[in-house]
């Protein structure tokens, strides 16, 4: 009985590990993805964040995704961003700790989900977007003629 426990422990510890080695990324893939992600968050959105723990308080700003110099345009950027289709990862480092952000993006233009920071705070983020990249080589915002 107990090697039937030890052999069974053994291949629950050794499947997942074999199927994680079984996937590849191929990066050019990986980098296009990103860069097709980043191309769609690209511009000035209107950001409110509720926090659960700090008595419901609602803060309101302005963020520039993905970078004030990707963006052309000043302002807060998040300092890592994940992207798999329509979810979107944030972090953010401040002085003394960080936020993460697990955010899903809709129609291109709104962004809705939790955040969770070092310091334990939970809540809610909406972004509405109210400006796209400026398209390089053109004056129209990315997307339109």
């Amino acid at each position: 009985m107990r090697i039937r426990i030890l052999i069974t422990a053994a291949v629950g510890l050794w499947l997942p590990l074999a199927a994680a080695q079984a996937v590849e990324l191929d990066a050019a893939v990986e980098a296009k993805r990103l860069a097709d992600g980043l191309t769609r968050l690209c511009g000035l959105w209107d950001w409110t964040v509720h926090s659960h723990s700090r008595n419901h308080r609602e803060a309101k700003s302005k963020i520039v995704l993905p970078s004030s110099q990707a963006a052309g345009i000043e302002g807060p950027s998040p300092t890592e961003i994940r992207i798999y289709g329509d979810a979107v990862y944030f972090r953010w480092d401040f002085p003394g700790g960080y936020q993460e952000d697990s955010m899903l993006l809709t129609e291109n233009r709104r962004l809705e989900g939790t955040f969770r920071t070092s310091t334990g705070s939970v809540g809610a983020i909406n972004g509405k977007k109210l400006s796209s990249c400026q398209a390089i080589g053109s004056g129209a915002p990315e997307g339109k003629p």
